[in-house]
């Protein structure tokens, strides 16, 4: 195997594309901490890769577990040619790629905690629950209903909020109402997915929302999940406590409504791909310009 090849097999190993569901929500809080003054970049820096190496170390913690159980679910039509499934990586080398990325993380926390104290202490501590047992043993957070609540938890507040917080150590409702929309759209990317592996969920006997309150509910949760975000937005700027320029996160409404569509369409695994990219996408949209936003409010500081 060349090079070229080993880095592309782990690029698809890491699931690399999802990843950008942890950065851009690390440079809007760093964007937003900016917008009040000066930041620490060499902080900034390191919080980032720190937050995207345990985003990574979960993403092989899930793989591993669900390869373990066997409990694929859709997961050939999401990850299309997964090295994990196709056998081109062991479940052994994942685990060990998922040590190497907590082991950076918690290098960079350590530097964090040299500078910024307890709070990288607590925010450390959350961070490795969700990594570490959002799919394996013994609390399982997926298995036991918890899954979705967790990608909120993790990828909008603690993230751009926390990040705010080690930047900038003052309680500040800005980053947190910034946070809710990027939270609950990573979410749903989580609720897409669920809702397309109910069957295989109910199986396997993970307690997805999906599978507690049924696909249509969950399809609703959706689209309500997504009117509610765009509402933080309108309301935080209507406060004064977000920057009018995030209204141009409304721009990415109509792709909310595709992805609320293609997840309605759940009976056929075919649109499943589909939804997934639609999600991701939205919350990526969201995401940057929010970042766009912030962007505007320090070139004009």
């Amino acid at each position: 195997m060349t090079l070229k090849q080993y880095a592309v097999v782990w690029f698809k190993a890491a699931r690399a594309p999802f990843l950008v569901v942890s950065i851009i929500p690390s440079i809007l809080a760093g964007l937003i901490v900016w917008s009040h003054g000066s930041i620490d970049a060499t902080l900034f820096w390191l919080v980032t890769i720190g937050v995207v190496m345990a985003h990574s170390a979960g993403d092989f913690v899930d793989d591993y577990f669900d390869f373990k159980k066997g409990n694929l679910g859709n997961k050939e039509k999401q990850f299309h040619d997964s090295p994990l499934i196709d056998g081109t990586v062991t479940a052994r080398q994942v685990m060990v790629a998922a040590l190497l990325c907590v082991a950076i993380a918690l290098a960079t926390g350590i530097y964090a905690f040299s500078v910024v104290g307890m709070p990288v202490v607590w925010l450390t501590i959350l961070g490795t629950v969700i990594v570490f047992f959002y799919t394996s043993p013994p609390l399982m957070l997926n298995y036991r209903g918890l899954g979705e609540t967790a990608l909120f938890v993790a990828f909008g507040p603690m993230i751009v909020g926390g990040i705010s917080y080690v930047l900038r150590p003052v309680f500040d409702w800005e980053p947190l109402l910034a946070s809710i929309p990027l939270g609950i759209f990573t979410m749903n990317v989580g609720l897409v997915s669920n809702t397309f592996d109910h069957d295989d969920d109910v199986k396997s006997g993970k307690r997805t929302l999906p599978v507690r309150f049924g696909q249509a509910a969950a399809v609703r949760v959706l689209a309500a999940g997504s009117v509610f975000a765009y509402a933080v937005i309108v309301a935080g700027v209507a406060l004064n406590v977000l920057t009018p320029w995030s209204l141009i996160a409304l721009l990415g409404s109509p792709l909310a409504f595709t992805v609320v569509k293609a997840t309605s369409q759940y009976h056929d695994t075919a649109h499943y791909t589909g939804a997934m990219t639609k999600a991701i996408a939205l919350t990526s949209v969201t995401g940057i310009l929010l970042c766009v936003a912030y962007g505007m409010v320090v070139l004009m500081r």
